[in-house]
């Protein structure tokens, strides 16, 4: 791998010329005043400059159409598009505005576009809001968007869901790299640095053309911040901290940019010991740490760009089982530390430690029992050629993603290693003056699993998939026409799937003595049978948005996707760690999905809103289900219930809305609200399975932000703001076998300030502090997606239990058997940038967008 990117470093530093100019002055569009430190943002090329006293910005590019964004704090977001042939001359006058709330340019449609224009719904997470709240992980950070909502177990492990899909349905990117790390499993959350993300885009419905199959719910777009201003050095360093589990992170950043050789580099490491809730205090087994460093280097030449990318991430963390004393309730070790075993390999009952103690509790260590181990590293080179009046772009990427899981001790039971190479060859044309957009390639990837070798006796290997080689292929093109005031766009997209797995068979199946064996061997268990399966379909897209007259906007698409089985759906036949046995099915179809989207919009001076409906059909919808036993109840594997894979028709339909108010006459304050609510339904079902396991609760969550005075002090673009987040009861569940609980209903309380330490002269940010409070009130609640409410087991150590690596998971058929969430968590940012450019020289991450 060294040798690749030297040799690629190599290549591109010969091919270094000097880009184009573009220059011009921004002004005051009333007083005609230059604005000060006013930023110049290309997202197309994630860098950009700011204005000088005089209001004058000069920046070195590519030759090409752009979308550009103009932004500074009290005045709506400028966005243009400009075509720079040569060198350029282009001014950009500004109005004042009471909000904070602009139209930004969005990338992740494939066609460079704005938010109002794009006819599918498109949330954008400014890095303002990210800083301005206190999360657990980085799926966290964005769940409650309208529409957004996590699957989690835990502080530490969430997936995303979009208007009710999630898994492979949702495809997470990062810099415009697949996030392919076991995106199919309960147990392991999204392996990004929640440090490096400055802001994300949300597309909130079929993504397929762009991305393939994996898109089908919807993308999560996560960005890194944003190159240095050419000349300039900048970084910052983050720390935080939590009380709930006593996170402590921190994060350190450094970049540069010399006439566009633009580098980067971050270090980031956080740990958290086992988490409270009101109801059981600490909660064994919910303890993580994580490290990362990642660095970038590119070129901005007038042939175009290039970015080369590495990251390793190293994570460690608990697993959640949910076992107990059955007189106490207390939680209990499901192996006691230090215990004593017969020469049968039983455990001697009385022996060993039982019970965490407060100090186990609180301790930052995750080795104790029941975790995984969890490593991501990646390598990504993309570049971008000019060709004629349109760009040839180039993306290849490499990821090892690496899973250890341990129920006790050091030795791991499961063992897995997914490589992936993903590619994407596309041409895109920009027309300025016609309005005309194009994008057409080919992208996909290669993907292999291995498992690890049988661990040494007594340990038992799991092998959850077998061995298997993956790859994906897919053409499409994009069309968007842009008016003065409507936008048409479409698209069609054909993907091919081969995926190939290899048979697994083991002698003495479950005890100590398994052992991988020969095809043939007499005796032997079937883990894996081998297969072979292609797979192919179309995706297409047709849609419309309309600026209409008083600032409102409407925008209707309909889409119809497809998407191939994943290979947890095909061939899983083992017990997880969430105490699950799961079962694939290898005759599964391909879903086929046929969605509408239809939102309303309206971005006045006062009032933003915006409305957003959607209904999904889709054929052969895949979802495990909790099976019966020919005798009546569970059918239970290995102690555990088991679910297997089936498919039918679903019908999933909901609306997201925000409204949120920015009073002119009044510009201390800001009210943002917003709403999502999700209906599934399986025709031709019982009542008890009726509708699709894990629909979102409908949710309410709002926001009142004070924008407080500082005058000429060391204090600058103070708030304080409050806010709810109400979750309705949901009825809405697969009953059937106890697959699924209702919920009820809960309101959660928050409360933040944050603030600025400046320089009262030169108004340059030394610092930042964020206080935030999360369930203020400490409420006992069980949010319905999440999995630990099902994590139920007793008396693991009882007199005469043989087995040396757990019991039989129990079966939760009410609420509070489970695991809650956590109760209420202060938590604490500061933020020291260093560096920078002209003007006030404030870092780009220095602050939270609030005028003085």
């Amino acid at each position: 791998m060294q040798k690749i990117i030297f040799l690629l470093v190599s290549i591109l530093s010969g091919l270094c010329l000097d880009a184009q100019s573009l220059s011009g002055n921004i002004t005051d569009s009333v007083s005609h005043q230059p604005i000060e430190d006013a930023a110049v943002y290309f997202p197309q090329l994630k860098t950009g400059a700011r204005a000088d006293l005089q209001g004058h910005y000069h920046i070195d590019i590519p030759k090409g159409t752009y979308q550009v964004e103009v932004e500074m704090l009290g005045y709506p977001t400028v966005t243009k598009t400009v075509r720079v042939d040569s060198d350029a001359h282009f001014n950009f006058m500004m109005s004042v505005a009471a909000t904070t709330s602009k139209e930004v340019v969005i990338t992740a449609l494939g066609n460079a576009t704005t938010t109002r224009r794009a006819p599918v719904p498109v949330t954008v997470v400014p890095h303002e809001m990210l800083i301005q709240q206190s999360s657990t992980n980085v799926i966290d950070a964005i769940a409650l968007q309208p529409g957004i909502s996590e699957i989690s177990e835990g502080p530490g492990i969430s997936k995303p869901v979009i208007n009710g899909l999630g898994y492979n349905r949702v495809l997470t990117l990062f810099d415009g790299e697949r996030q392919e790390d076991f995106q199919w499993g309960d147990e392991h959350g999204i392996l990004i640095d929640p440090y490096a993300v400055y802001d994300a885009e949300i597309i909130r419905g079929p993504a397929s053309l762009q991305y393939g199959a994996n898109a089908v719910g919807g993308v999560i777009s996560f960005k890194s911040e944003p190159m240095a201003e050419n000349g300039t050095i900048r970084g910052s360093f983050q720390s935080e901290y939590q009380t709930n589990n006593g996170l402590i992170g921190n994060s350190v950043n450094i970049g540069g940019n010399h006439n566009g050789f633009v580098w980067d580099i971050r270090g980031s490491y956080e740990e958290a010991h086992c988490y409270s809730d009101p109801k059981d205090g600490y909660v064994w087994g919910t303890a993580y740490n994580q490290g990362n460093v990642r660095a970038s280097i590119g070129w901005y030449r007038d042939w175009g760009y290039s970015r080369i990318s590495v990251s390793a991430l190293h994570r460690q963390i608990g697993v959640p089982d949910g076992e107990r004393d059955s007189a106490t309730g207390r939680f209990v070790f499901d192996v006691p530390l230090n215990a004593q075993y017969n020469a049968n390999g039983q455990y001697i009952p009385g022996t060993g430690q039982i019970f965490p103690t407060r100090s186990n509790f609180l301790s930052y260590s995750v080795d104790i029992s029941g975790y995984q181990i969890l490593n991501h590293n990646t390598a990504w080179w993309q570049t971008s050629v000019n060709a004629g009046r349109g760009k040839i772009g180039i993306d290849i990427g490499f990821s090892e993603s690496v899973r250890h899981e341990i129920d006790s001790g050091t030795v791991p039971e499961e063992n897995m290693t997914v490589y992936d190479i993903p590619y994407s060859l596309k041409y895109q044309l920009e027309d300025a003056q016609t309005g005309l957009k194009l994008t057409t390639g080919i992208n996909g990837m290669y993907e292999f699993m291995k498992n690890g070798a049988e661990p040494p006796s007594p340990y038992v290997g799991d092998f959850e998939i077998p061995d298997y080689h993956l790859f994906d292929l897919g053409a499409y093109a994009i069309l968007q026409k842009d008016f003065k005031n409507l936008t048409l766009s479409g698209g069609v997209r054909y993907d091919f799937r081969s995926i190939v797995g290899q048979a697994l068979y083991l002698s003495n199946y479950g005890t100590s003595s398994q052992a991988e064996v020969p095809a043939g061997t007499p005796g032997a268990y079937t883990q894996f049978p081998a297969f072979n399966e292609k797979y192919n379909g179309v995706s297409a897209s047709i849609g419309a948005s309309y600026q209409l007259p008083k600032d409102w906007y409407i925008k209707l698409n309909f889409a119809k996707s497809y998407r191939a089985p994943a290979i947890n759906e095909l061939t899983s036949n083992e017990l997880d760690p969430a105490n699950v046995f799961k079962q694939g099915d290898p005759n599964l179809k391909p879903e086929q999905g046929y969605e509408g989207d239809l939102g309303l919009g309206y971005h006045g001076k006062d009032v933003s809103l915006e409305l957003d409906g959607y209904f999904n059909y889709i054929h052969d919808f895949i979802f495990p289900a909790r099976i019966q036993s020919s005798l009546g109840g569970d059918s239970i594997e290995q102690g555990a219930p088991v679910y297997k894979y089936g498919a039918t028709t679903a019908w999933i339909t909901g609306v997201s809305a925000y409204f949120n108010i920015h009073p002119r006459v009044a510009k201390w304050i800001e009210i943002d609200n917003g709403f999502s609510y999700t209906y599934s339904f399986l025709p031709g079902q019982t009542d008890s399975t009726q509708h699709v396991p894990f629909t979102p609760a409908p949710r309410l969550t709002s926001e009142v932000k004070f924008k407080l005075p500082t005058g000429h002090t060391f204090l600058s673009q103070l708030y304080v703001k409050f806010g709810l987040a109400h979750y309705w009861s949901q009825s809405v569940i697969y009953s059937a076998l106890y697959n699924e609980l209702p919920s009820e209903a809960y309101t959660l309380y928050n409360i933040g300030i944050g603030t600025n330490f400046i320089d009262p002269k030169t108004k340059r940010v030394y610092c930042t502090l964020v206080i935030n409070c999360t369930n203020l009130f400490n409420i006992a609640y069980v949010d319905h997606m999440s999995r630990t409410q099902y994590f139920v087991g007793y008396n693991p150590t009882a007199p005469g239990n043989p087995s040396a690596f757990g019991p039989a998971a129990g079966v939760v058929t009410q609420t509070s058997q489970g695991i809650y969430n956590m109760g209420r968590n202060v938590g604490f940012k500061l933020i020291f940038p260093f560096g920078g450019g002209v003007g006030r020289n404030r870092a780009p991450d220095a602050g939270v967008n609030l005028p003085d």
